[in-house]
């Protein structure tokens, strides 16, 4: 719970010095300079799949290693960088030829050193988390995005250096980060000329990479599908719905998963506490994460209208529908995470094998609909997904069906509970002709006493029960320490009520 306190810091904070740093960056740079950053990305991020190769992953994963380990993953990732960087300059004027801009040639070369600047880095990374230094490691971002682009790239922006502003702030982060973490984890960086630690680690880490690869492709495959058969238009209203539905959970996961990969790899061999752990996980995020999925599908009118405008309403009823493909992304997350973390990576492989198939069929069969059947696609490609690596998961783990579905409990009377509450107040709102913004705002105060009713008494509150035993020890701010603690109260009350 300490490494989760402080990946969740680092990710609140960095997350504001994004809104505020873009803001300014936004007045003093012309927007054709972001244009050209986000065309860089789009091809970096292709990159991102291979260009460390699961290294780091690997580095993490094994229950035992060696300082020949360490050093093998730091020149592999160091080679693969450097590959990766040689690649992007080559290719660079062809990414310029596809996106038909010509000035993209010297700024995507640019932007491909942050391949050889992470392969520096990726090795003492995996090494911080393999230790679960996370509280380093969050400071080190922090500080890394504040100098990157609140001193570089406010500086370089506001001497007239355009475009090559945002490029130093993004090379500026990965060097201070490159830095920061080889200071505080010290790998060893001898090299090794035996085979065997290069292959144990590569062995791997390429699954690792095949794995993120197709999860990339079952991210984007209905985004391209909406793109070429309905539309730019129709695919604006789509995406939108898909980010505002999603941007919460992946914020719920994505920090968490820094945390739960170390911590899972290092008891891997311990077949029930492994078990116990990824229920503890999953009682708390579906507990959490399926009342407020649902409680977006219920809000949706509202949500739309008051953060993209009326003139978004196209994305009211793909919302009410992706927002719960979401929630099943989210629990698929953590579920994946355990089958990496015990070596399972061949029966990842097939289920998201099996999901690209499925979903491109789905897509395919359900796209003459419009959007609402491209929703319905993600939705059910998404569950199929999540009851597959949950099955797996608990086959792997040994555990009973009934521990598997009453993990769920919380969540499965929350989530319907606030997707009808909420959906009765838009309807109840719009009949009286309440402005949106009122009706939203009633919507969050419901929405929160769903969230805290189901937590206390749905399942024996086994959410509360779960956050009280994962935070013995550990210092929580004040406001959600009474808040525990007073939902403990109630739990105990009620038992002792009922005995």
């Amino acid at each position: 719970m300490h490494g989760t306190k402080w990946t969740y810091l680092s990710t609140v904070v960095s997350f504001v010095m994004q809104l505020v740093l873009t803001a300014i960056l936004a007045r003093l740079l012309a927007p054709a300079a972001f244009g050209l950053i986000a065309m860089a990305w789009l091809v970096l991020r292709f990159g991102q799949y291979f260009a460390q190769m699961g290294i780091g992953q690997a580095i993490v994963q094994r229950q035992e290693i060696s300082r020949a380990h360490i050093a093998a993953g730091f020149w592999s990732s160091v080679a693969v960088g450097a590959v990766f960087s040689l690649a992007v300059w080559v290719a660079a004027p062809l990414a310029s030829v596809l996106f038909e801009s010509p000035q993209l040639v010297p700024v995507l070369r640019a932007m491909g050193l942050t391949f050889a600047l992470s392969g520096t880095s990726a090795a003492a990374g995996a090494l911080l988390r393999r230790q679960m230094r996370f509280r380093g490691m969050a400071i080190a971002d922090m500080a890394a995005y504040a100098a990157g682009y609140g001193v570089v790239g406010v500086t370089l922006a506001l001497s007239g250096w355009g475009v090559w502003s945002l490029v130093a702030a993004s090379l500026g982060q990965a060097a201070v980060v490159t830095v920061a973490y080889n200071a505080l984890a010290r790998p060893s960086v001898v090299p090794v000329l035996n085979w065997r630690p290069y292959r144990d680690l590569l062995g791997f880490g390429s699954l690792v990479s095949v794995i993120s690869f197709l999860e990339f492709v079952n991210a984007n495959l209905d985004t391209l599908a909406v793109g070429r058969i309905a539309g730019p238009t129709s695919l604006g209203y789509y995406s939108r719905a898909l980010s505002l539905t999603g941007l919460p959970l992946v914020y719920m996961g994505t920090s968490l998963s820094r945390v739960l990969f170390p911590s899972f790899s290092k008891i891997q061999a311990e077949t029930a506490r492994l078990g116990r752990a990824y229920l503890s996980v999953i009682t708390v995020f579906a507990g959490v994460g399926l009342p407020i999925a649902f409680g977006m599908s219920g809000a949706a009118r509202e949500i739309v209208t008051v953060v993209l405008g009326p003139q978004w309403s196209p994305s009211v009823p793909v919302m009410r529908l992706v927002a719960v493909g979401s929630a099943a992304a989210l629990l698929s997350h953590f579920a994946g995470i355990t089958l990496e973390a015990t070596a399972r990576l061949k029966e990842k492989v097939i289920v998201r094998l099996t999901q690209l198939v499925v979903f491109a069929t789905l897509l395919l069969v359900l796209g003459r609909y419009g959007l609402t059947g491209f929703a319905l696609a993600f939705v059910v490609s998404e569950s199929f997904v999540y009851v597959l690596l949950a099955w797996r998961v608990t086959v792997d783990l040994e555990m009973s069906a009934s521990e598997a579905i009453g993990a769920h409990a919380t969540g499965l009377v929350g989530g319907p509970f606030a997707w009808a509450a909420l959906l009765g107040e838009s309807w109840l709102g719009l009949w009286l002709g309440l402005p949106a913004p009122i009706v939203l705002a009633v919507q969050c105060a419901t929405g929160m006493l769903v969230l805290v009713i189901t937590s206390l008494f749905v399942g024996s509150g086994g959410v509360v029960r779960v956050l009280d035993a994962r935070t013995q020890g550990v210092v929580l701010w004040p406001f959600a320490a009474r808040m525990l603690g007073w939902g403990m109260g109630v739990v105990e009350k009620r038992d002792k009520t009922s005995a």
